[in-house]
């Protein structure tokens, strides 16, 4: 077998056993995710049950709601409590389609580790390398551990190619879904407007939570294509490559920040405005992610170019490369 032949066959079977281990190390991060989608969902759960219990208290005949009633008070207490149930409303029905999502997340990693023989693949590299190491000391001895080097690190490149166009594929996703959110919640905003400044009353207030109903599943949306992007950019981080790492501590904090608290009152027309504020800066935070990613993308592309002309340049003093290209 050719030296061409041997080193496409390592390498094929290298970029297995690193897809196997980038999967391996996916799936044990969804896992973390989910149980915290799962917390998610039985404290809103107890919240909503709380909630419901005060607001049955308020509607139910006692002394004390008699007199709130003489006062003005009921109906006011009433109001807030309602506008606490759609929020936590939204808070649960958010968590639940995360939890799902993520297990079907989950499911698609599964399959395509199960695609990979890890075991198998181990045994034929080891075979492979073997077979190279005979060969290099055969044709190539002056240059074998150099040699080698350089290709480890042309595999390494070609990793971290793959990976970086996963995470802008994943990024302009996320973009996408940020620019869909982004429109939604203008809507909802507009409505906002019409109740909180020009007195719509119970119609216009219908209205609105209706709109924002819609919104949540956008913002939804958004949100899990977020965490997919985030969790390609910590992918890339994982390969240790400091010359070639993209930092993505800012954006993992900035995207946390913000679902934290766009969940709010959304009563509240400034509370939506912010909310508008903060996904515009979560889009921009996006755009700055994805040009770093096509800098360090074509960084990684000069590199390996410059590996190929080292390896060939080491060839070419040797007087090896014919062998080479058997």
């Amino acid at each position: 077998m050719g030296w061409q032949q041997l080193q496409q066959q390592s390498e094929q079977y290298q970029l297995q056993l690193l897809e196997a281990e980038k999967l391996n190390k996916k799936i044990e991060s969804l896992d973390q995710q989910i149980q915290h989608a799962e917390q998610d969902m039985n404290r809103h759960e107890r919240d909503l049950q709380r909630t419901r219990q005060q607001l049955n208290k308020l509607e139910s005949f006692s002394f004390v709601n008699l007199f709130r009633s003489w006062s003005g008070k009921k109906d006011e207490l009433i109001e807030e409590n309602m506008d606490q149930v759609a929020v936590i409303e939204l808070k649960l029905v958010e968590a639940q389609l995360t939890f799902k999502d993520l297990q079907e997340d989950r499911v698609q990693l599964e399959q395509q580790l199960s695609k990979i023989n890890v075991s198998t693949v181990r045994e034929q590299l080891k075979k492979i390398e073997n077979e190279k190491q005979v060969w290099l000391m055969a044709n190539a001895p002056a240059a074998a551990k150099e040699l080698t080097g350089i290709i480890e690190q042309e595999l390494l490149c070609k990793q971290l190619k793959t990976e970086i166009h996963e995470a802008i594929d994943a990024g302009k996703q996320a973009f996408n879904k940020l620019t869909d959110a982004g429109s939604k919640l203008q809507d909802a905003k507009s409505y906002s407007t019409w109740d909180t400044f020009l007195g719509g009353g119970f119609i216009a207030t219908a209205l609105k939570h209706d709109k924002l109903e819609e919104t949540n599943g956008y913002l939804h949306e958004a949100q899990m294509a977020l965490q997919r992007f985030q969790n390609e950019l910590l992918d890339i981080k994982e390969m240790r490559q400091s010359t070639l790492e993209v930092h993505t501590d800012g954006f993992v904090m900035f995207t946390d920040y913000f679902f934290d608290n766009i969940f709010t009152d959304w009563s509240v027309h400034s509370k939506i405005t912010t909310a508008i504020d903060q996904l515009l800066r979560v889009q921009d935070d996006v755009a700055n992610t994805l040009r770093d990613l096509k800098q360090k993308l074509s960084i990684t592309i000069e590199k390996e170019q410059a590996l190929q002309v080292e390896k060939q340049s080491i060839l070419n003093a040797d007087d090896q490369s014919l062998f080479f290209q058997k």
